[in-house]
């Protein structure tokens, strides 16, 4: 496959994306459509039934007015069903989570602007903010990066690692420690706080909003009737999680793409011959770096000099 034209490789990977999309469709419509069916039969039985013992006292087509207007209104964050933790959906709390949710591409979908004046400005603030925080994650992976290498340089030194061993290991170790802190601990706290979600589904929200999915169908405190003060105490701890945990995730990501494995795999769908100057920099560069910080080590006995 080294003769192919880039064009060709270029192809292929566009069929590949697509091949899985179709794939991934697939699977989600055996999974979810059949207990969504059950879920609509159900509900469809209890809207009958309602109708049925009650149908003196309502006029046709009221029921179904009522709870279009309801699900309109729930869609936009606004709900009346008697929490009274949700009673004012754009408090403080709430709009820092909301920010961050934009500024993160979290997006939960919990919240949406009403007003044009709420719009317009969601737009102009996504424009500036998107940028500004990218900026800021550049700028944190710069300062991070290099501090995460010196352990790295400290494996390969004292346990005679060649610097790419080093580097897997050290992303392996990078990988577990952010998917524990991150997603399993979190998920055990989520779990116990709340009695009606299990294990698997709090590992499934904490996944999803590390990794900007941000399905918003187990925020914390959403539906319950919680104190006030507890439930924005919930929002601001998602807001930290949310901003600690994605510069996490982030870390992580960048650690493993610049694995020389990960990066030889990229110039397959490179130009023959095309070298570039992060190729030729990288984590084995970081590498150098970090080694050059640490005391050198004694060589070992009939060991020729390094040239």
């Amino acid at each position: 496959m080294g003769g192919l034209r880039p064009w060709s490789r270029y192809g292929l990977l566009v069929v590949a994306h697509l091949l899985a999309l179709g794939l991934g469709a697939v699977v989600f419509q055996a999974l979810e459509g059949p207990p969504a069916c059950r879920l609509q039969a159900e509900l469809r039985a209890e809207l009958a039934a309602f109708q049925a013992e009650h149908r003196a006292c309502l006029p046709p087509g009221a029921l179904e007015e009522l709870l279009g207007t309801a699900l309109a209104t729930q869609a936009h964050g606004v709900s009346t069903l008697g929490n009274s933790s949700e009673g004012r959906t754009w408090d403080l709390p709430s709009a820092l989570l909301f920010a961050a949710s934009i500024l993160t591409t979290t997006g939960y979908g919990h919240m949406a602007p009403l007003s044009p004046g709420g719009k317009a400005f969601c737009m102009v603030y996504a424009a500036l903010g998107l940028p500004a925080s990218l900026a800021l994650v550049a700028t944190l992976r710069h300062c991070l990066l290099p501090v995460l290498s010196r352990p790295r340089a400290w494996v390969a030194v004292h346990w005679q690692l060649s610097p790419a061993r080093a580097a897997l290991l050290q992303a392996v170790a990078l990988g577990l420690l952010v998917a524990s802190s991150f997603v399993l601990l979190p998920a055990l706290v989520l779990w116990g706080l709340r009695g009606d979600c299990s294990l698997l589904g709090a590992v499934y929200f904490c996944f999803s909003s590390l990794s900007t999915i941000g399905l918003e169908d187990l925020l914390p405190g959403r539906g319950r009737s919680l104190h006030p003060v507890i439930y924005h105490l919930g929002q601001l701890a998602l807001l930290g999680y949310l901003l600690l945990g994605l510069l996490a995730m982030l870390l992580a990501v960048e650690t493993f793409s610049e694995l020389p494995q990960v990066r030889a795999m990229g110039k397959f769908f490179r130009p023959s011959g095309s070298v570039t100057a992060e190729d030729q920099g990288g984590i084995l560069g970081q590498d150098e770096l970090a080694l050059s910080t640490l005391p050198p080590a004694a060589p070992a006995s009939g060991q020729a000099p390094a040239c």
